[in-house]
């Protein structure tokens, strides 16, 4: 009993950033602590990286920080540098421009809290998550949890 409750642990662990991601993260994101997913998000078989900056630095009254890193090369590119998210982060099924979507809570400043809809425009996704459209709860897997 014990052996499968353990082998649910492992199973359940998230994913080690490659390297790369992790040299980005600290060289040029600058972050020290995160919560990371990584999911496809073009269809191409590598993963995108999901970074969920945690420190004081990074977050406000409105929430944190999130980046995506996408594959280039030998390194990573920045396709979301978004302000004020909350979580949970979740992959949606729906895609704009051969991009799957990006449910992010927003709340603050006397608006109620609510699932925004970020959409890939052809180079990135957008940068303020409070203007973008309410996602409508489509379906969706949660990448980063709200839960500890």
């Amino acid at each position: 009993m014990i052996a499968l409750a353990a082998l649910a642990l492992l199973s359940s662990a998230p994913t080690p950033l490659p390297a790369a991601a992790r040299a980005h993260v600290r060289d040029v994101l600058r972050l020290e602590t995160y919560k990371s997913a990584q999911a496809d998000l073009n269809g191409d078989r590598k993963p995108e990286i999901f970074i969920y900056a945690t420190g004081r630095e990074t977050c406000g009254s409105g929430g944190c920080n999130l980046y995506v890193l996408s594959p280039k090369g030998a390194g990573y590119q920045v396709v979301l540098r978004a302000s004020v998210t909350q979580l949970p982060i979740r992959r949606l099924e729906s895609a704009t421009r051969g991009w799957r979507d990006i449910g992010v809570f927003v709340s603050g400043g006397g608006a109620k809290p609510r699932e925004a809809r970020l959409r890939f425009n052809g180079e990135r996704y957008p940068g303020n998550p409070s203007m973008a459209p309410e996602s409508g709860n489509p379906p969706g897997e949660i990448l980063i949890s709200d839960t500890p």
